[in-house]
């Protein structure tokens, strides 16, 4: 399925059109409402991307550099902003925790995170851009239990504070017994070290993972709250949420099409050669659907 250019960017443009929940207005001479206005684009300081080390696929920092797919989006946003200006500077505030990153983001030290899962009560404060994966909860064990409520009474679990596996295990495996921590490489040195024999956490990054821990696997089969996994934004910055749709819009089709660079970028850290190990076909069906939903163009033979 090929999308034509224009009719992507009219997709995107109108998805964050939509997305926007509130409208400021006041009033004029006659009373009439006007609209205030906002501005199309980031902040003169750029774009300040909240980060957290160690959540494979998405962010992992090396020396001084980071590394993942959520970082490359950011690079394909910074470049969509730097072609409507002289120059946009990317920047990277590295947090802890997830509570840490959505508080970044609320006090305004930072102005856009990717590699974030969608949920519903988080909608409500940030918008999302388009998905360019998709998550939910998987369980990385050692032990011998299959991931169901049933083998998981009683059992202890370790998750990550504040994130989206965190409330999965409440509401679907309430009878385990969780211990939580506040970032992925606690959760990962305590299942090393044997503190704990399973953690749960998002799929992708459960099998990004799973080689680091010998004898360890992923279960259940199917992962619990399925959910996308794009980048987010306060609702306040509208013109950074359409630049983030462009970007991504335009890297997953170009990895739809064959383009050499976007499939370079995506396989690096989710493709068929990566340690999460997607068949490059699942890959583009994904995208596939993602970019059908948006722009409604049928197929071009």
């Amino acid at each position: 399925m090929k999308i034509l250019p224009a009719a992507l960017a009219i997709g995107m443009l109108g998805l964050a059109a939509c997305s926007t929940q509130t409208n400021d207005t006041s009033s004029s001479a006659s009373g009439d409402p006007v609209k205030s206005e906002k501005p199309a684009t980031t902040a003169p300081d750029g774009l300040k991307a909240v980060v957290i080390n160690g959540a494979l696929p998405y962010s992992t920092k090396n020396g001084d550099a980071w590394s993942g797919l959520a970082v490359d989006v950011l690079k394909a946003i910074q470049k969509e902003q730097s072609s409507d200006s002289a120059s946009t500077e990317l920047s990277f505030q590295e947090v802890s925790s997830v509570s840490e990153a959505q508080e970044a983001l609320a006090s305004g030290t930072a102005n856009i995170v990717c590699g974030i899962g969608f949920s519903w009560e988080r909608s409500k404060k940030i918008n999302y851009t388009l998905p360019f994966a998709v998550g939910g909860m998987r369980l990385l064990t050692t032990a011998d239990v299959d991931g169901t409520p049933e083998s998981m009474k009683g059992k202890e679990i370790g998750v990550i504070t504040g994130t989206i596996p965190a409330k999965l295990v409440a509401s679907q495996l309430p009878e385990a017994v969780v211990q939580d921590f506040a970032s992925p490489d606690e959760a990962l040195a305590a299942l090393k070290d044997g503190q704990i024999d399973t953690i749960a956490g998002g799929a992708l990054w459960s099998k990004a993972n799973m080689a680091t821990i010998p004898g360890s696997r992923m279960v259940p089969d199917r992962p619990y709250g399925r959910s996308g996994i794009g980048c987010a934004v306060t609702h306040d910055n509208d013109g950074l949420l359409a630049s983030g749709n462009l970007a991504i819009g335009q890297l997953l089709q170009g990895y739809v099409d064959g383009d050499e660079e976007s499939t370079r970028i995506i396989n690096a850290s989710i493709g068929p050669d990566s340690p999460v190990g997607l068949e490059a076909e699942t890959i583009a069906t994904y995208y596939n659907s993602v970019l059908g939903t948006v722009t409604g163009v049928g197929k071009d033979e």
